[in-house]
């Protein structure tokens, strides 16, 4: 074995400690495609009638916003986040999931009083 192989394990070593005292993260980090549609006072996920979105921390989450019937809103309050979106329109929007934990989403449209109906659902983090 050469000496520069012998050395390589040492020099990872050192790496991996460089960025783990820098706070570099070298783990792998998702994208997460979520499709939710609007209407009818609900929220459809990605094809289902779940009112969920579960990803792990650190997860780069991408949402295609659509509305099917009225004005409609993606307001995620906890991570700053608030979109509107009309009939017939798309719009789509990514953010990282940085904090584990449970957080409330809803439509905050006022008009209509979507949230007042049950227009919510909840983003699950899951810690890494």
């Amino acid at each position: 074995m050469s000496r520069n192989a012998a050395r390589l394990p040492v020099a990872l070593g050192l790496i991996l400690s460089l960025c783990v005292a820098g706070g570099i993260t070298l783990l792998a980090q998702a994208k997460r495609d979520f499709n939710v549609s609007a209407k009818k006072y609900r929220f459809a996920i990605s094809g289902t009638d779940a009112q969920e979105i579960r990803v792990t921390q650190d997860d780069l989450v991408r949402i295609t916003l659509s509305a099917e019937d009225i004005p409609h809103s993606f307001t995620l309050p906890d991570y700053r986040i608030q979109k509107r979106v009309e009939p017939g329109r798309v719009v789509t929007f990514e953010f990282r999931a940085e904090r584990p934990g449970r957080f409330d989403f809803y439509c905050s449209l006022t008009n209509d009083n979507c949230r007042d109906r049950g227009m919510t659902g909840v983003l699950i983090v899951v810690a890494r």
